[in-house]
């Protein structure tokens, strides 16, 4: 496809060779799955149980309609989707026609998905029906389809006022002869090597990137990564992540489906979670930062009444003393995995001894991964135990992002190595460890932003002068987003006033969003100038433990 870097002949050919990619779509590999696994429970929602036969009858009608409407392979669809069924309804509904999911997310606003549709140019908006939290999606998306050129249809979770907007509800439950249906999707097969989705970036250049994932590479990172969490057909995992998210399709929606497993959706609040745990079954947990404090100082009878039957559960983005905590708590057996959009991954191997556990993100998921750690200074690899930006790649990692030339110059290695960003470092044994970012990256609970895309808005306000934006620690999202601001002319403005003014005005995801303002006189500097947002960073956490929030 235009604008997507391909793998070389002879990487393609090794990893054919090897069976690691199999030559078919992820619609032909969820059909197998449906078949496969028929009365199995796929997905669990409000309680209520949808086998792999039921999702395959609305994933085969949702597909059909849509090519009914006009969508063919190869277009777009931008989803903008809350947690629910109906997001993986019409993620598999794309694979089985061949149109590109665009992942983005249903807090984005008009500043990220402007930039989507001018880069990926969506002819399909998939969006909640009418008002949610305060935020109007069906006049967003006429807006957004008045705008954007290629833009026709908007497909809604939910019934609209709109007679141009379509419902998926309604479209699932339209009667049709499934075999004609499957006969008509056929034609519409795409060719396993194009991109299956377009993943997005945590972004470090200013704005997200677009990460073109093949049908072929992403099976090959579901099925990997299957085996690696020991995924069966009893496993049930709950998914408060966005679903749409590399993490939860690539570790959990998929490799569960191709192990005949259940996911459990829930909304990213930590009654729900809970909730679904104790009343779904859950035997499989994923922990981030947020889940550690009340798990550990959860009283026995509480902690046995919800989670008494679970056996298993990987944690991610957790400082090491954590992980010990929660060792220590419970006594399941227990990974620590690491990954990106752009494909790579690793976790700890089963039966791992709990040093590695706590202190690694153990070792690569394939056995055609290739990672080194490279100085930073002299661009030479380093030897085990040695700090330095860890490359990458391998059957699922890309080459290259879409339509992003003068990007991928800097990305990529001459020889295919996609450039992390990541500060990391390996032992003698080949397992990861995580240290840090070359750039500014805050990760406030799973979610990467760009410190520079904040900066380039918070700078636009009139009572900015010069501003730098910094991760402070949090118990519950691990980071969050805290911003120095020397302002105009010695005039101050309050944090909620600089929240308006991004959210209204600049209409940026409210994810984004500072959460802490900080004033200062003039921005410490490095040696040779420049700003030195090391200390910025060092001041911050200063600041919280002088008022106790260490």
């Amino acid at each position: 496809m235009k604008g997507c870097v391909p793998w070389p002949d002879e990487f393609v050919e090794l990893y054919k060779k090897k069976g690691h990619w199999e030559g078919k779509t992820l619609g032909e590999h969820f059909d197998r799955w449906v078949l496969k696994y028929g009365d199995n429970i796929a997905l669990i929602h409000n309680n209520k149980e949808i086998t792999y036969r039921q999702m395959g009858i609305y994933v085969t009608r949702l597909a059909y309609q849509m090519t009914q409407m006009g969508i063919n392979t190869y277009d777009r669809v931008m989803f903008q989707l809350f947690n629910g069924p109906e997001v993986i309804y019409l993620f598999y509904a794309c694979t089985k026609i061949g149109a590109i999911p665009i992942c983005s997310l249903a807090t984005h606003r008009w500043a990220e998905i402007s930039h989507f549709c001018k880069q990926a140019e969506p002819r399909c908006h998939a969006i909640p029906a009418g008002t949610v939290m305060g935020f109007d999606y069906e006049e967003f998306a006429e807006k957004t389809r008045t705008e954007t050129p290629n833009l026709e249809f908007i497909l809604t979770v939910g019934k609209s006022s709109h007679k141009n907007m379509v419902s998926i509800n309604d479209l699932i439950e339209m009667d049709i002869d499934l075999d004609k249906a499957q006969a008509v999707l056929e034609k519409y097969r795409p060719d396993p090597m194009e991109p299956a989705l377009f993943q997005l970036s945590g972004g470090t250049t200013g704005v997200p990137k677009i990460i073109p994932r093949t049908h072929n590479d992403y099976q090959y990172n579901a099925k990997i990564c299957a085996a690696r969490f020991d995924y069966e057909q009893d496993t049930k995992l709950a998914v408060p992540l966005p679903l749409t998210h590399n993490a939860p399709l690539s570790f959990i929606i998929l490799p569960l489906h191709l192990s005949g497993g259940t996911a459990v959706i829930t909304a990213p609040k930590a009654e729900e979670v809970l909730s679904a745990v104790m009343n779904n079954g859950i035997n499989y947990m994923l922990l981030g930062a947020a889940f550690v404090k009340p798990l550990i100082s959860m009283p026995k009878e509480v902690f046995k009444k919800i989670f008494g039957n679970v056996k298993k559960a990987w944690v991610s983005s957790i400082r090491p003393e954590a992980v010990a905590q929660v060792i220590e708590t419970v006594d399941w057996e227990m990974r620590q995995i690491f990954g990106m959009a752009e494909g790579f991954g690793t976790a700890t191997l089963k039966g791992e001894r709990t040093e590695i556990i706590i202190n690694t993100q153990g070792r690569p998921l394939s056995e055609d991964d290739e990672v080194k750690i490279m100085s930073v200074n002299t661009g030479e690899e380093l030897a085990p135990g040695e700090i330095g930006e860890m490359i990458c790649r391998g059957p699922y990692t890309i080459r290259g992002y879409y339509k992003a030339e003068e990007r991928n110059k800097d990305a990529f290695t001459s020889d295919g190595f996609y450039r992390s960003g990541d500060l990391c470092k390996l032992d003698e044994e080949g397992n990861l460890t995580w240290c840090g970012r070359i750039k500014d990256c805050i990760d406030r609970g799973g979610e990467k932003i760009n410190a520079e895309e904040v900066e380039n808005h918070i700078v636009k306000f009139s009572k900015v002068n010069q501003v730098a934006v910094v991760a402070m620690p949090d118990e519950r999202f691990g980071e969050k987003i805290c911003t120095y601001v020397v302002p105009q002319n010695g005039v101050s403005f309050s944090l909620e006033e600089l929240q308006k003014y991004l959210i209204q005005e600049r209409q940026i995801a409210k994810f984004k969003v500072p959460e802490r303002l900080e004033f200062i006189d003039a921005f410490p500097e490095t040696k040779i100038g420049k700003l030195d947002k090391k200390a910025l960073r060092e001041k911050i956490i200063e600041t919280l433990k002088d008022e106790g929030n260490d």
